[in-house]
């Protein structure tokens, strides 16, 4: 070492050598430090993701926990911020995103690996096999709309879509009421409604007011009939089989985030479904309108955010084991809101009147093998 000292303070020019090696030698080692601090930086990024439902995981400020699909922050910044200024999803039939839609939903298939549904307006068909034979590809049905004009709004919840969704065009047959006796139907305080009133007893009901897509599958208020306690409506799809799935959800949310985050939910439901019951009939029920009255009146439960709303569900459905049902059309007026006389609160039925619904759901049945 004292040799190679003495060489060195005797011989500047072995200085500028070893330093010129030593620059050259970061040189090549920092691209590699770097590539490696980024693959820990993204396995730290990996971290924070769901391995099953592959979502974000975010901190979650009010609760003081790690949370997931948390209900929407309700604050107008958030709101604008979230959801592009409160605008809906546009007309796949004007953008051509259709297949775009349906490569990310993973609807329509019981493996999430596979090709997704969305039947959308101008969407392709053909990418769901329900043979089991691999062969046979069943062409999805597209929805179809009553067009009229539609008006700006300044809300930051929805637009106005200018398009009515009808239910899902099929060779529907009627049915008696043994064909609900494995049909399960979830929603909020409207299939409370029918739970009371419909006479559908032999059906099962996971209803409860104020429930919202973005609760749904998680809260326990559903009994299991076998030991007694409460649990989700997920735990019960898990260990329960159904042959008919009826969802109807969204009046109550209806001021919680806009369009475009309610349709992620309800698309998050729908796959679910489809993944924890791939042999169900899954039947998307129309959120109900209101009364002319609350619809004049309410800058949030009005018509309006309803159709925007109901636009964006029914583009979830395919014809082949999701389908639309405009239940709507059973109780509107010429204007297509909610028959003024029909309700006692703008919003819910009289008892009397649940009937219409029940009849409705007769003549608008699934068969398979028919």
């Amino acid at each position: 070492m004292k040799k190679i000292k003495k060489f060195l303070k005797g011989c500047p020019l072995a200085v500028c050598i070893l330093c010129s090696w030593a620059i050259v030698a970061a040189a090549e080692h920092l691209p590699l430090a770097a590539k490696e601090m980024s693959a820990e930086d993204m396995q730290e990024d990996e971290d924070w993701m769901d391995s099953e439902t592959e979502e974000f995981t975010a901190y979650d400020t009010l609760s003081g926990v790690i949370a997931a699909n948390r209900a929407p922050d309700l604050s107008e910044q958030a709101i604008m911020a979230g959801d592009g200024n409160g605008v809906a999803a546009p007309d796949v039939a004007d953008t051509d995103d259709a297949d775009v839609a349906d490569s990310e939903t993973g609807i329509g298939d019981a493996d999430d690996s596979d090709a997704a549904t969305g039947g959308a307006e101008g969407s392709e068909a053909g990418d769901a096999d329900v043979s089991g034979t691999g062969d046979e590809k069943p062409q999805k049905i597209k929805p179809e709309y009553i067009s009229y004009e539609k008006k700006k709004t300044d809300s930051p919840w929805y637009t106005d879509p200018g398009k009515i969704p009808l239910t899902t065009e099929y060779d529907y047959q009627k049915v008696k009421k043994d064909y609900f006796d494995d049909a399960v139907f979830i929603g909020d305080s409207r299939i409370v409604g029918m739970n009371d009133y419909s006479g559908l007893t032999n059906a099962t009901f996971f209803a409860k007011t104020g429930l919202t897509v973005y609760n749904l599958l998680d809260d326990e208020f559903v009994k299991d009939p076998k030991s007694g306690k409460n649990v989700s409506v997920s735990y019960m799809m898990q260990h329960y089989t159904y042959g008919k799935i009826y969802l109807m959800v969204g009046i109550n949310e209806l001021g919680t985030g806009g369009t475009d985050r309610f349709a992620d939910a309800y698309k998050d439901v729908l796959k679910k479904f489809r993944k924890w019951q791939p042999n169900a009939v899954i039947y998307v029920q129309s959120i109900m309108g209101v009364s002319p009255k609350k619809d004049k009146t309410d800058p949030v439960f009005n018509n309006t955010n309803i159709r925007d709303k109901n636009y964006a569900i029914a583009k979830l459905t395919d014809g082949i084991h999701i389908f639309y049902l405009n239940i709507q059309e059973i109780y509107e007026d010429k204007n297509h809101n909610l028959v003024q006389d029909l309700t006692f609160d703008d919003v819910h039925l009289y008892a009397q009147h649940y009937d219409k619904w029940v009849k409705y759901l007769k003549t608008h049945a699934v068969v398979k093998g028919e």
